[in-house]
């Protein structure tokens, strides 16, 4: 699993943030190795969430 953060005020990560459609600050998405976005969040980034959805998704597959 790769995290990869794509800073709104540089615009190098622009293509990238359409592709997934990040326009906005503090969204965070969850993509699979073929680029389909999984999962959104958006504002606060609550730590326990997202490992719960993470063991689950991860369960699941």
């Amino acid at each position: 699993m790769d995290f990869i953060k794509l800073d709104i005020d540089k615009a190098e990560t622009l293509p990238a943030r359409q592709q997934f459609n990040l326009v906005q600050r503090s969204q965070y998405a969850l993509v699979d190795a073929e680029g389909n976005v999984i999962q959104r969040w958006f504002g606060f980034l609550d730590e326990a969430e997202v490992t719960r959805f993470l063991n689950e998704y991860l369960a699941a597959e």
